[in-house]
């Protein structure tokens, strides 16, 4: 396992509120502790993932993230016509020049005219997009404009790839909760359908059994904050014990009615 994966550990033990019900009525429970403990990691996949940027699950948060992307890449790759605006302000000769020549598709005098005009991006490479450039800025190792790029269209088609994924951080939880089995319920499909997403999970079983949620995205740290996790960690617990408590109402409601007819 990678050092720097993160990792999540749900156990039900000792003194847990789940822990002392199961040992109250573990012939109206009929589970295991180790059925329990999964199901309550899989509700703590769902709130991570819940919690994780962009926040939720509807439809809104999705394209917010998507804004987020297109606005990210938007600072990484400038258009000609922004190139010319700022060099225009300054030095209408080489603007001219340079505008007239990515009109013709002549770029490598268009760069020459980017090149000596008092543009602000007048250092910046012009030509075909790169992917290299917004992935350095993904990883921290660039900031800023890096490139002029020659095409709308193409600068257009790598937004919309990049924002097909938004939900891949979630993804990562879910797939987590995933790895543990059973069914992962309560997530939008924007967040489950990233097959690709580095999560995992283990299951320790036993009289102690556990499971550990694993996060291996590199960027985790940020997408989702200690307050996020916390939050997503009372949310998944209240609403395990909220369904375990309904549960055993509906058993008792049962019992009740059996015993009444018997009567």
């Amino acid at each position: 396992m990678s050092d720097d994966a993160i990792r999540f550990t749900t156990k039900l033990g000792g003194g847990s509120d789940v822990a002392r019900v199961l040992r109250r009525y573990p012939e109206k429970v009929a589970r295991s502790l180790e059925s329990l403990v999964k199901q309550e990691a899989r509700g703590l996949a769902v709130e991570l993932a819940r919690n994780t940027r962009p926040h939720g699950f509807s439809q809104k948060a999705r394209k917010r993230g998507e804004k987020a992307v297109a606005k990210d890449i938007q600072k990484v790759y400038i258009l000609p016509e922004q190139a010319y605006e700022s060099a225009m302000s300054q030095d209408m000769t080489h603007a001219d020049r340079f505008w007239a020549n990515i009109q013709n598709r002549r770029f490598a005098r268009a760069r020459q005219a980017l090149a000596e005009s008092p543009s602000k991006w007048r250092d910046l490479p012009l030509g075909r997009l790169d992917p290299k450039h917004h992935k350095a800025r993904l990883h921290g190792k660039a900031s800023g404009a890096a490139q002029v790029v020659t095409s709308r269209k193409a600068l257009d088609t790598y937004i919309n790839r990049i924002q097909k994924r938004v939900g891949f951080a979630k993804g990562t939880w879910i797939k987590a909760g995933k790895a543990i089995g059973g069914r992962v319920r309560g997530a939008a499909q924007w967040a489950t359908r990233h097959r690709k997403a580095p999560g995992s999970a283990t299951v320790k079983t036993g009289a102690k059994p556990s499971v550990t949620l694993i996060s291996r995205l590199d960027y985790m740290d940020d997408v989702l904050t200690e307050a996020g996790i916390r939050l997503a960690m009372e949310v998944a617990a209240g609403r395990f014990r909220r369904a375990l408590a309904t549960s055993l109402r509906k058993i008792n409601e049962r019992t009740r009615r059996k015993l009444r007819r018997a009567a």
